[in-house]
């Protein structure tokens, strides 16, 4: 049973980080003080922000809505699909360099672009097989080395516990945009004896709504191992961490 004192511990948690990501005195003076980098930071998600928005049906007929050569649709296929490698090493490097705010702008936007954009990492997991799987895992790497360095990046506090959660968010979608397609078609590729239509059953990743096999059941899994990874790198906030997988697991099963 969860206690009055943990459920009002919780709620003020929240409160913490609505009230500390809302602060604009605080993220204007970020970016007053480090203009390059945010320029550099939207300059990456815009663009996929932006395709993800226009609803296109490929990179090539986005680009000749917006009057653009169609010729130039690889520069959408390194912001939309690139932000599989983008994300994670971006918010490596910026974190090294004390910029943690970007770098966690670039964690969360490239998470949100590449969940949003399914089909492509659908396509390279049916091209690659389960060797895509494990390349997803490894890129996850460098966003728990970060949320590990909390306390070299990040004086204790409140700022230090909404960066934690906001970025152990944006790896656990990351998570879900990546790993869980890439190991649903490792488990097709390993144990179905037909794999027609894997590659469909992983398009829609969020609903899940037809399997290969029934071993595709089982392609959720990486999430709680995400959440371990998660709280190996930042145990005060396991229980934050377990109900945030609780909810995203919630939303797949709807």
């Amino acid at each position: 049973m969860v206690s009055e004192r943990d459920t009002m511990s919780d709620e003020y948690i929240l409160d913490d980080v609505i009230e500390t990501f809302s602060d604009e005195d605080t993220l204007l003076s970020d970016i007053q003080n480090n203009p390059v980098k945010w320029l550099l930071s939207l300059a990456i998600i815009v663009p996929g922000m932006a395709y993800t928005m226009a609803n296109e049906p490929s990179y090539a007929s986005a680009m000749t809505t917006w009057g653009l050569s169609d010729n130039l649709d690889w520069i959408l296929a390194i912001f939309v699909t690139g932000q599989l490698f983008i994300a994670p090493l971006s918010c490596y490097l910026l974190a090294r360099t004390g910029n943690v705010a970007p770098g966690l702008f670039i964690a969360m936007g490239g998470s949100a672009i590449l969940v949003a954009n399914p089909l492509e990492i659908a396509e390279f997991s049916e091209a690659i097989g389960w060797p895509f799987a494990i390349f997803c895992v490894a890129l996850s790497v460098p966003m728990l080395i970060v949320l590990k360095s909390k306390k070299k990046l990040l004086d204790p506090g409140k700022e230090r516990l909404v960066w934690c959660t906001l970025l152990s968010t944006a790896i656990l979608v990351y998570t879900i945009a990546a790993i869980v397609p890439s190991s649903g078609v490792a488990l097709a590729d390993f144990s179905c004896e037909d794999d027609t239509g894997s590659l469909l059953s992983e398009v829609d990743v969020l609903s899940g709504a037809s399997d290969a096999c029934t071993a595709l059941t089982y392609r959720y899994a990486p999430i709680l191992g995400m959440v371990g990874a998660i709280g190996w790198a930042w145990p005060k906030g396991k229980k934050i961490i377990d109900d945030l997988s609780d909810d995203f697991l919630d939303g797949l099963k709807d």
